[in-house]
Protein backbone atom coordinates (compact mmCIF):
# COMPACT_ATOMS: atom_id res chain seq x y z
CA UNK A 1 0.00 0.00 0.00
CA UNK A 2 2.77 2.45 0.86
CA UNK A 3 4.48 1.37 -2.39
CA UNK A 4 1.15 2.83 -4.59
CA UNK A 5 1.06 5.51 -2.35
CA UNK A 6 4.91 6.60 -3.02
CA UNK A 7 4.49 5.95 -7.20
CA UNK A 8 1.19 8.16 -6.62
CA UNK A 9 2.83 11.08 -4.82
CA UNK A 10 5.56 11.06 -7.26
CA UNK A 11 3.62 10.99 -10.44
CA UNK A 12 1.40 13.90 -9.56
CA UNK A 13 5.57 16.00 -9.21
CA UNK A 14 5.27 16.75 -12.63
CA UNK A 15 1.48 18.40 -12.30
CA UNK A 16 2.62 20.56 -9.45
CA UNK A 17 5.97 21.87 -11.16
CA UNK A 18 3.38 23.21 -13.41
CA UNK A 19 0.80 24.13 -11.77
CA UNK A 20 0.04 28.25 -12.17
CA UNK A 21 0.17 29.66 -8.60
CA UNK A 22 -1.46 32.87 -9.99
CA UNK A 23 -5.38 32.87 -9.12
CA UNK A 24 -7.11 33.62 -12.64
CA UNK A 25 -4.03 34.38 -14.80
CA UNK A 26 -5.74 34.42 -18.22
CA UNK A 27 -9.01 36.59 -16.45
CA UNK A 28 -11.24 34.21 -17.59
CA UNK A 29 -13.19 33.78 -14.11
CA UNK A 30 -15.15 37.09 -14.52
CA UNK A 31 -18.07 36.97 -17.74
CA UNK A 32 -17.43 39.20 -20.69
CA UNK A 33 -19.78 39.04 -23.49
CA UNK A 34 -18.22 38.17 -26.74
CA UNK A 35 -16.90 41.59 -28.01
CA UNK A 36 -17.64 43.73 -25.02
CA UNK A 37 -15.38 45.36 -22.38
CA UNK A 38 -16.34 46.41 -18.75
CA UNK A 39 -14.71 48.40 -15.87
CA UNK A 40 -14.33 46.74 -12.76
CA UNK A 41 -13.32 47.25 -9.46
CA UNK A 42 -11.89 44.03 -8.81
CA UNK A 43 -11.44 40.86 -10.90
CA UNK A 44 -12.12 37.31 -9.55
CA UNK A 45 -8.37 36.95 -7.77
CA UNK A 46 -7.25 40.41 -8.69
CA UNK A 47 -7.99 43.95 -6.28
CA UNK A 48 -8.05 46.73 -8.57
CA UNK A 49 -6.95 50.45 -7.27
CA UNK A 50 -9.31 52.14 -9.53
CA UNK A 51 -10.61 50.45 -12.09
CA UNK A 52 -9.63 47.87 -14.60
CA UNK A 53 -11.27 47.22 -17.90
CA UNK A 54 -11.94 43.80 -18.79
CA UNK A 55 -12.12 42.63 -22.72
CA UNK A 56 -13.72 40.11 -24.78
CA UNK A 57 -12.52 39.83 -28.76
CA UNK A 58 -12.43 43.83 -28.44
CA UNK A 59 -9.15 45.64 -30.65
CA UNK A 60 -8.19 41.97 -31.17
CA UNK A 61 -8.15 38.72 -29.28
CA UNK A 62 -6.95 37.65 -26.00
CA UNK A 63 -3.74 35.25 -25.91
CA UNK A 64 -5.40 33.17 -23.71
CA UNK A 65 -9.02 32.20 -23.51
CA UNK A 66 -11.63 35.03 -24.74
CA UNK A 67 -10.74 37.77 -21.99
CA UNK A 68 -7.91 39.93 -21.44
CA UNK A 69 -7.44 43.12 -18.70
CA UNK A 70 -6.58 46.90 -20.06
CA UNK A 71 -5.39 49.04 -17.63
CA UNK A 72 -5.92 52.23 -18.65
CA UNK A 73 -9.17 53.03 -18.17
CA UNK A 74 -10.37 56.48 -17.92
CA UNK A 75 -7.26 56.66 -16.10
CA UNK A 76 -3.87 54.99 -15.69
CA UNK A 77 -4.54 52.05 -12.92
CA UNK A 78 -3.31 49.00 -11.38
CA UNK A 79 -3.92 45.00 -10.33
CA UNK A 80 -2.17 43.15 -8.03
CA UNK A 81 -2.95 40.16 -5.85
CA UNK A 82 -1.29 38.51 -3.10
CA UNK A 83 0.52 35.11 -3.93
CA UNK A 84 1.74 32.30 -1.32
CA UNK A 85 5.10 31.18 -2.30
CA UNK A 86 7.93 29.19 -0.59
CA UNK A 87 10.30 31.47 1.31
CA UNK A 88 13.87 31.26 -0.77
CA UNK A 89 12.34 29.48 -3.50
CA UNK A 90 12.62 31.03 -7.33
CA UNK A 91 10.10 31.24 -9.79
CA UNK A 92 9.48 31.56 -13.35
CA UNK A 93 6.65 34.34 -14.18
CA UNK A 94 5.47 35.51 -17.07
CA UNK A 95 1.99 36.91 -18.86
CA UNK A 96 1.57 38.25 -22.04
CA UNK A 97 1.45 41.96 -23.04
CA UNK A 98 0.16 43.58 -26.62
CA UNK A 99 0.34 46.83 -27.18
CA UNK A 100 -3.13 48.39 -28.06
CA UNK A 101 -3.91 48.59 -32.00
CA UNK A 102 -3.52 52.18 -33.41
CA UNK A 103 -1.93 53.74 -30.35
CA UNK A 104 1.57 54.91 -29.89
CA UNK A 105 4.58 53.61 -27.29
CA UNK A 106 3.57 56.34 -25.10
CA UNK A 107 -0.07 55.13 -24.15
CA UNK A 108 0.99 51.45 -24.08
CA UNK A 109 3.88 50.96 -21.48
CA UNK A 110 2.87 48.30 -18.43
CA UNK A 111 5.23 47.78 -15.39
CA UNK A 112 5.04 44.57 -13.73
CA UNK A 113 6.28 44.40 -10.05
CA UNK A 114 7.08 41.68 -7.98
CA UNK A 115 7.08 43.21 -4.04
CA UNK A 116 6.66 46.55 -4.94
CA UNK A 117 10.18 46.58 -7.35
CA UNK A 118 10.22 47.20 -11.01
CA UNK A 119 11.14 44.29 -12.56
CA UNK A 120 10.07 45.82 -16.13
CA UNK A 121 8.12 48.54 -18.21
CA UNK A 122 6.94 46.82 -21.21
CA UNK A 123 5.66 48.98 -24.45
CA UNK A 124 5.38 48.30 -27.84
CA UNK A 125 4.06 50.79 -30.92
CA UNK A 126 0.30 49.85 -31.84
CA UNK A 127 0.59 51.81 -34.97
CA UNK A 128 0.00 49.81 -38.40
CA UNK A 129 -1.28 47.26 -36.36
CA UNK A 130 -4.10 45.11 -36.67
CA UNK A 131 -5.59 43.70 -33.62
CA UNK A 132 -3.69 42.24 -30.74
CA UNK A 133 0.42 41.03 -31.04
CA UNK A 134 1.08 39.46 -28.14
CA UNK A 135 4.31 38.59 -26.92
CA UNK A 136 5.86 36.83 -23.71
CA UNK A 137 7.77 38.45 -21.33
CA UNK A 138 9.28 36.23 -18.53
CA UNK A 139 11.64 36.85 -15.33
CA UNK A 140 12.48 34.96 -12.47
CA UNK A 141 11.95 36.12 -8.97
CA UNK A 142 12.45 34.85 -5.29
CA UNK A 143 9.78 33.72 -3.16
CA UNK A 144 8.96 35.34 0.61
CA UNK A 145 6.44 33.02 1.71
CA UNK A 146 3.89 35.74 0.83
CA UNK A 147 4.49 38.10 -1.98
CA UNK A 148 2.60 40.85 -4.12
CA UNK A 149 2.65 40.78 -8.01
CA UNK A 150 1.25 43.79 -9.89
CA UNK A 151 0.51 45.41 -12.93
CA UNK A 152 0.47 48.95 -13.76
CA UNK A 153 -0.06 51.21 -16.56
CA UNK A 154 2.39 53.94 -17.15
CA UNK A 155 2.12 55.52 -20.18
CA UNK A 156 -0.40 58.55 -21.45
CA UNK A 157 -3.12 58.92 -19.45
CA UNK A 158 -5.89 58.84 -22.01
CA UNK A 159 -7.67 55.68 -21.50
CA UNK A 160 -5.70 53.62 -24.70
CA UNK A 161 -3.62 51.10 -23.24
CA UNK A 162 -1.75 48.15 -23.73
CA UNK A 163 -3.30 44.26 -22.80
CA UNK A 164 -2.27 41.80 -20.06
CA UNK A 165 -2.98 38.28 -20.33
CA UNK A 166 -1.78 35.15 -19.77
CA UNK A 167 -0.40 36.12 -16.20
CA UNK A 168 1.76 32.92 -15.02
CA UNK A 169 3.89 31.80 -11.51
CA UNK A 170 5.33 28.54 -11.45
CA UNK A 171 8.50 27.17 -9.25
CA UNK A 172 11.48 26.46 -11.55
CA UNK A 173 11.99 23.07 -12.81
CA UNK A 174 15.30 22.85 -11.04
CA UNK A 175 12.94 22.88 -7.72
CA UNK A 176 10.83 19.86 -8.66
CA UNK A 177 13.59 17.71 -10.36
CA UNK A 178 15.47 18.10 -7.26
CA UNK A 179 12.54 17.45 -4.79
CA UNK A 180 11.56 14.10 -7.32
CA UNK A 181 15.34 12.81 -7.06
CA UNK A 182 15.02 12.99 -2.86
CA UNK A 183 12.15 11.71 -2.45
CA UNK A 184 12.88 8.67 -5.18
CA UNK A 185 16.04 8.44 -2.84
CA UNK A 186 13.92 8.26 0.14
CA UNK A 187 11.78 5.65 -1.06
CA UNK A 188 14.96 3.16 -2.51
CA UNK A 189 16.39 3.44 0.26
CA UNK A 190 13.22 2.79 2.87
CA UNK A 191 12.36 0.00 0.22
CA UNK A 192 16.14 -1.52 0.39
CA UNK A 193 15.55 -1.56 4.77
CA UNK A 194 12.65 -3.66 3.95
CA UNK A 195 14.04 -6.17 1.74
CA UNK A 196 16.67 -6.53 4.05
CA UNK A 197 14.88 -7.34 7.59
Amino acid sequence: MRKAAFLLAMLSLPSLANANLVTNGSFEADVQANGTWGIYNNLTGWVGVNNVELRNNVSGVASDGVNYVELDTNANNSIFQMVSTTAGSIYDLSFDYSPREGVTSQSNPIKAFWNGSLLSQITGSGIGKNGNNWYTVSFSVMGTGSDKLSFSAAGLSDSFGGGLDNVSLVPEPGIWSSLSAGLMLMGFMAFRRKTKS
